[in-house]
């Protein structure tokens, strides 16, 4: 198991201040529906500019240290060509980035994206408010997003994931025949994911493993102790010191160019704990009654002390973060 996403020193200079791709970080920080993700894997490092759950544009480095790669899903590069390929590190693409921009916020293809408000919408909102635009005393920060961790190869990964995944799908079923009408019937969706939605850390150093629901999904809301239980389960496995020692990294670099407010005070890092955020939650649904009930179910075939340290949370425009 492995997880790393610093990005390299010469590549993350290139956005940080006095960094020849700084104008794309002003840019992004200026307009409230984009945000950034940065990070690398086997294929090398990236930077990609999202506008909710779309992803506008992404930046690779070439064999050539004065050329970057740019590119994005075919629907985005069929509005403004012009911006992607190979280009020189000091073109400034931002007005055509802008029209791309415009053009997709218009679109009604992109709607379900950012428009309609539902979880891209609040996703962004939070990733901003805990990122780019953080302040010195937020209560957290928010260090990576659709978070993975990494293996040596598909065999050690199906060791790992495929036990996980099948036991919490077959308590997923068990708790569907046992009230169809009440939890739903046929899932055929995997209980467990391996994308987690924010890994973030807060000023008590407390490690939060964060997945995120949107208001209008009662039924991703109330199913989500598997999700996060099986999250949970995957990244206490990872080596806690080696786990600690990445988090800092990042954190130090994401604060060297922006991404986490320059005066927040990384602390010692301490415990694992997981975290449910829902968006403007509407307290007169059922998703709350039924999550207990999941959550009770969970502990009868699982463990009683099953995911006993989960926060929860409703996410307000206007409140910000409140106790669920």
């Amino acid at each position: 198991m492995y997880y790393n996403r610093t990005l390299s020193e010469s590549f993350s200079k290139l956005i940080e201040p006095g960094g020849e791709l700084r104008w794309l970080f002003d840019l992004v920080k200026q307009h409230p529906e984009l945000d950034f993700l940065t990070g690398n894997n086997k294929s090398g490092d990236w930077i990609s500019v999202y506008r909710g759950l779309g992803r506008l544009l992404r930046i690779r480095p070439t064999s050539n240290p004065n050329e970057i790669k740019i590119d994005a899903h075919p629907a985005y590069q069929e509005l403004v060509p012009s911006i992607y390929g190979r280009k020189g590190i000091n073109d400034n693409f931002s007005s055509n980035l802008m029209e791309l921009v415009q053009q997709v916020s218009e679109s009604p293809r992109f709607f379900k994206d950012y428009n309609n408000k539902k979880e891209g919408y609040y996703q962004n909102e939070l990733s901003r408010k805990h990122g780019i635009c953080g302040t010195p005393t937020d209560e957290f920060v928010i260090v990576d997003k659709e978070a993975v961790i990494g293996y040596a190869n598909q065999k050690k990964k199906d060791s790992i994931l495929n036990p996980l995944v099948e036991n919490y799908q077959g308590i997923l079923n068990e708790l569907s025949l046992s009230n169809p009408k009440r939890y739903g019937k046929n899932n055929d969706k995997k209980a467990v994911g391996n994308e987690l939605d924010f890994l973030a850390i807060d000023k008590q150093g407390t490690i939060l493993l964060i997945e995120f629901k949107d208001r209008l999904s009662p039924k991703g809301i109330y199913l989500s102790p598997f999700q996060i239980g099986g999250y949970y389960d995957l990244w206490t496995q990872f080596p806690k010191d080696q786990l600690k020692q990445t988090i800092i990294q990042m954190a130090e670099q994401k604060k060297r160019i922006g991404l986490i407010n320059p005066e927040w005070e990384i602390p010692k890092l301490k415990d694992i704990v997981p975290v449910l955020i829902i968006s403007e939650y509407n307290y007169k649904s059922k998703a709350k009654e039924k999550y207990y009930e999941v959550m009770e179910f969970l502990r009868t075939r699982k463990r009683s002390s099953f995911l006993k340290n989960i926060k929860t949370y409703n996410f307000t425009l206007q409140d910000g973060l409140n106790p669920w």
